[in-house]
């Protein structure tokens, strides 16, 4: 097969074909790695995932862009880690205070940036929109605990909030529609370690619908990422018509039996620990991951290498050389 440009073979990846060689995404980079890759101050403007530096530096597939909701949330940072803590929408008297957060989501300055910053990066990159459907916005911004309660005591609060989030979402997609987007990643955490977060009940009641408003609306092959072991749920997720599930955290998820026992109905992206592999390993280690996922993963196509979520501070930027370095010396089929 003729060489592709990144975006093919993501695209052909996507869409379930077989590309030259397994491609290596990430939805964003922490510019702390990337200070230390790039030899050089990194300055990303806002919503932007990754300095466009780091593609042609790891040989990476893809640019990546932001354009979620914020969370209303108690926040602290400290040793460059963005710390979320209780949820500030306790009830009805606080939805004005909400809608504030929110900007304009027909505001031409919230997409300009990006436009001029596709216009100027993206050349033969796939350009992936981060988006969330207004979900874990809801039990971020109500707060775990409070959410979880309500759902019994209050649903309807807790259905509006979910809705100002999905409307503000429904809004943006309009606009990611008709830019120079190439797939989105939907980013609704589902699941802890040991299992959803939520009863399959309730993510059919209240999920599944408001997935369908986003998805339904979209122009674009997109990508469902969840932390966690989401699998008592996806029966109800698949029909979603995503084009892969990501990003697969090797503690949480089996991808060698999900690939089994679903890789002919859905495309799998990530499984590259966090937890030590890029983070204390050597470069010998990360070599050998990611042979073994390539092996386990690529037959037949419809998988995307990529982190278990994506790089943060305390990624060990050797670590991504090696995993470069395994990527193209394992990932060509």
């Amino acid at each position: 097969m003729a060489k592709l440009t990144p975006r093919e073979r993501v695209m052909t990846t996507l869409a379930g074909g077989i590309p030259d060689r397994v491609p290596w995404i990430e939805s964003g980079i922490d510019p702390v790695v990337a200070e230390k890759l790039l030899g050089r101050p990194v300055s990303v403007p806002p919503r932007m995932r990754m300095d466009p530096g780091l593609m042609e530096i790891l040989n990476l597939d893809n640019i990546s862009v932001n354009l979620k909701p914020p969370d209303v949330v108690e926040r602290t940072f400290s040793g460059g880690v963005d710390y979320v803590g209780d949820g500030l929408i306790k009830g009805w008297d606080q939805l004005d205070f909400l809608m504030e957060q929110l900007p304009d989501p027909h505001d031409e300055n919230l997409y300009k940036p990006i436009s001029d910053y596709l216009k100027h990066h993206k050349r033969d990159y796939a350009a992936a929109c981060g988006l969330r459907a207004g979900m874990a916005n809801a039990y971020l911004s109500i707060g775990i605990e409070t959410f979880s309660l309500m759902l019994y005591d209050d649903r309807k609060f807790v259905e509006t909030v979910m809705d100002i989030f999905n409307d503000w979402t429904l809004a943006v997609v309009e606009h990611v529609n008709e830019m120079d987007f190439d797939y989105v990643i939907i980013s609704d955490d589902l699941a802890h370690s040991a299992g959803p977060l939520f009863s399959p009940q309730i993510f059919r009641e209240l999920f599944v619908p408001r997935y369908k408003r986003v998805v339904e609306k979209l122009k674009k092959p997109w990508i469902l990422h969840t932390d966690g072991n989401f699998l008592p749920l996806i029966e109800d997720m698949l029909p979603l018509g995503m084009s892969a599930i990501g990003n697969l955290e090797p503690a949480a998820v089996d991808i060698v039996q999900l690939k089994k026992d679903y890789g002919h109905r859905v495309g799998l992206l990530g499984n590259i620990d966090l937890n030590y592999t890029l983070t204390r390993a050597t470069g010998e280690e990360v070599e050998a991951q990611v042979k073994l996922r390539i092996s386990q993963l690529a037959p037949g196509g419809r998988y995307l290498l990529a982190s278990e979520n994506s790089i943060p501070s305390y990624v060990r930027p050797e670590n991504l050389l090696a995993m470069s370095r395994a990527v193209e010396k394992y990932g060509y089929y």
